[in-house]
C-alpha cells in the first residue's frame, strides 16, 4: 500500500533552514510515517520556485530528517536566478527521485526542512511530495 504526505513552505531568507509544515487545507498536519513495520520512501517530488525579488544566482535544497526515518537525506531542489522584475515568470518543473527506497519505520516522525543557498534572491516557495509505500 502507498501513502503520500506533501508540505510546502516558503524559504525567505539565504542560508537558514525552513521547515516545510503546512499541508494544504489539512487542518490537523501529521509528520507521521504511515504504517506500523519497516516501511521505506519509494518516491520525492519536488516543486520550487523564486519570487525574483532579489539580483542574483541561488540553489535550493531540502533536507528530510526525524526518528521515522534512517539517517538524514539531502536533495537538490532546483536552481533559481534572480532579476528584480515583477513581470519575470518562474518556470516550475518538479524534481523526481524515484526509486529510492530510503527505510522509515512506521510510526516514527519526519522533519522536512529547506534552504536556499548562494545569493538571497528574495523568497522560495517549495513543495515536497513524499510517497510512502507501507504495510
Amino acid at each position: 500500500m502507498t501513502r503520500t504526505r506533501t508540505f510546502t513552505g516558503s524559504v525567505t531568507a539565504v542560508n537558514t533552514i525552513t521547515a516545510l509544515t503546512a499541508q494544504g487545507s489539512i487542518t490537523s498536519p501529521t509528520l507521521t510515517v504511515p504504517g506500523t513495520g519497516d516501511n521505506k520512501i519509494k518516491r520525492i517530488s519536488i516543486s520550487a520556485g523564486a519570487d525574483f525579488l532579489g539580483l542574483g544566482n541561488a540553489v535550493s535544497f531540502i533536507r528530510i530528517s526525524g526518528d521515522g526515518i534512517t539517517g538524514q537525506h539531502q536533495l537538490a531542489a532546483g536552481g533559481h536566478g534572480g532579476q528584480i522584475v515583477t513581470t519575470a515568470s518562474s518556470d516550475i518543473k518538479p524534481i523526481v527521485y524515484d526509486n529510492i527506497a530510503i527505510i522509515c519505520p512506521g510510526g516514527g516522525t519526519i522533519s522536512v526542512s529547506a534552504e536556499m543557498a548562494e545569493t538571497d534572491i528574495g523568497s522560495i516557495g517549495i513543495a515536497v511530495t513524499i510517497e510512502f509505500e507501507h504495510d
